[in-house]
């Protein structure tokens, strides 16, 4: 009886929290894009539009009254910058939600799916889109949905409204995720082509060399892995539809400034080149993420260029599993040393600069740390990984994905217990389905289901999914399409199309 009594409560305790035993991974993840697009839409300031709001409370569904945050809860992106569009809406974070909606729309037969999401999409190009076709998204722009205005904001934090007779994007930056141009291109294919063709030749500072800049200033600044992964997987997107053999010649310019800048020892990819900053002598799991974008822009490509880009992904990757494995600790590196290869600790760091930044990695890689960029994309890599040996055949690849499943395992419970982000939890499940493809090996299934488990039990509450721990909140920061899709590829055995972007 009292086994009785205490199960009954159990089970009242996880109704009142919203999370019934009996609701599948599907059923939870219809259930909070179902909230999302019906209480979570802009119905602030004096124009309603159909823009996703990028913060809302869970109970509710709406924004947030109070959207002050918990201390041990910062934001994900940067630490003084308004990233996560407070108040407002941002297209390039929602973008792994949007494809979801689609995807949902097709297998739910809701309308209402779909609909939101092309509302959005044409709202967006209605209200965010600069003269010289440039999206006003990304790490510098938002539609700020209090004020009816789209806002544009700098390192400084403060935000300040988008004049558009002057305003160029210059700011543009896209990192470290590829937005879904197919899902844009559906609405308005001149449009999406306009803005491809403005940010590329924004970002490419010298069309000779193929030096690019993160931002789209025209003008010489930092390189980074990952915003050159995913100019060149653009570039080779819109190749793929316009066979316009410039936007080729761009990419290939742009991958080979990055692959030709590494160490004539060590083939370590420096992380920014171009600028006498840490990241240009040192090197991290980045390189996996540039790879990744190289791997995927390869689709869109002739066979000679596809074969170029796999051996450049192969060559640098191969560079840093050689040096960025602890054999004792069984872990990943979270710096190594681009002319020597040696591991980079925080003391190694603090004799080399005066101080260690917040946005650069810990000594070993991390699969839960929230903050954006630290430069840190262990799954990303590992993902890499996977794709390398099925076009390679190569054992270290293998040996590499099992190291990763190993790193994985023994960091959970996520972040030391206190529960991990959407995306974060999304990533590793990805991946560990992924091996389970792969090598037929079950204990990579096994896991994933334990972190599908655990991400479960700590983010779905009030019928929707809060995005992290530690309040009822979602925010589209950590974008929650990628735990969705891999929740539904763990309970189905179909992979959600996400539209081109990868994981």
């Amino acid at each position: 009886m009292r086994f009785t009594a205490s199960l009954t409560l159990l089970l009242i305790f996880i109704s009142l929290l919203g999370y019934s035993q009996d609701k599948s991974y599907y059923d939870l993840v219809v259930d909070h894009f179902t909230k999302r697009l019906t209480s979570g839409k802009d119905v602030y300031g004096p124009t309603e539009t159909p823009f996703w709001m990028a913060s809302l409370n869970t109970a509710t569904g709406e924004y947030p009254e109070d959207d002050t945050r918990p201390e041990d809860r910062p934001q994900r992106l940067y630490q003084d910058r308004p990233v996560e569009a407070p108040k407002g809406s941002s297209m390039y974070w929602d973008m792994p939600q949007v494809v979801m909606a689609y995807y949902l729309a097709d297998k739910a037969g809701n309308t209402m799916f779909s609909e939101s999401a092309d509302a959005y999409i044409l709202a967006f190009f209605n209200n965010c889109v600069a003269k010289n076709g440039r999206f006003l998204w990304g790490n510098h722009f938002y539609y700020d949905a209090f004020r009816d205005s789209t806002v544009r904001f700098g390192s400084n934090g403060i935000a300040k409204g988008v004049d558009f007779e002057a305003e160029t994007g210059t700011l543009h930056e896209m990192r470290p995720i590829v937005p879904s141009w197919q899902a844009l291109w559906d609405i308005d294919p001149e449009i999406t082509e306009a803005a491809i063709r403005s940010a590329i030749d924004g970002h490419l500072t010298n069309p000779a060399t193929g030096e690019f800049n993160r931002h789209a200033t025209g003008n010489r600044g930092h390189a980074f892995l990952e915003a050159g992964g995913v100019l060149v997987y653009s570039a080779a997107w819109l190749y793929e539809k316009t066979q316009d053999a410039s936007l080729l010649n761009k990419a290939q310019r742009m991958a080979n400034y990055s692959f030709f800048n590494r160490g004539a020892e060590t083939g370590l990819l420096e992380n920014s080149p171009n600028q006498n900053r840490w990241d240009k002598i040192y090197s991290t799991t980045e390189v996996g993420l540039w790879a990744r974008g190289l791997i995927e822009a390869a689709n869109y490509v002739d066979e000679t260029t596809r074969q170029e880009w796999i051996r450049m992904a192969d060559e640098a990757v191969s560079a840093w599993l050689k040096y960025g494995f602890d054999d004792e600790k069984c872990d990943y590196y979270g710096i190594l040393r681009v002319s020597n290869g040696e591991p980079v600790f925080e003391e190694d760091f603090l004799s080399d600069f005066e101080s260690k930044t917040v946005y650069s990695p810990d000594n070993y890689t991390s699969f839960w740390e929230p903050l954006f960029p630290r430069h840190d994309y262990p799954m990303s890599f590992a993902e890499s990984c996977l794709k390398l040996y099925e076009l390679t055949g190569k054992e270290h690849y293998k040996s590499a994905c099992y190291r990763w499943m190993t790193a994985v395992k023994n960091d959970l419970p996520a972040w030391d217990g206190k529960g991990g982000y959407a995306d974060l939890y999304g990533r590793v499940i990805h991946f560990l389905l992924g091996g389970y493809e792969t090598f037929s090996d079950e204990r990579f299934r096994i896991l994933a289901q334990e972190v599908a488990d655990e991400a479960v039990s700590q983010l779905y509450a009030q019928g929707m999914f809060r995005s992290h721990t530690g309040e009822d909140r979602y925010d589209v920061a950590d974008m929650f399409g990628f735990l969705a899709a891999s929740l539904i590829w763990l309970e189905t055995g179909e992979e959600p199309d996400l539209m081109g972007i990868f994981y």
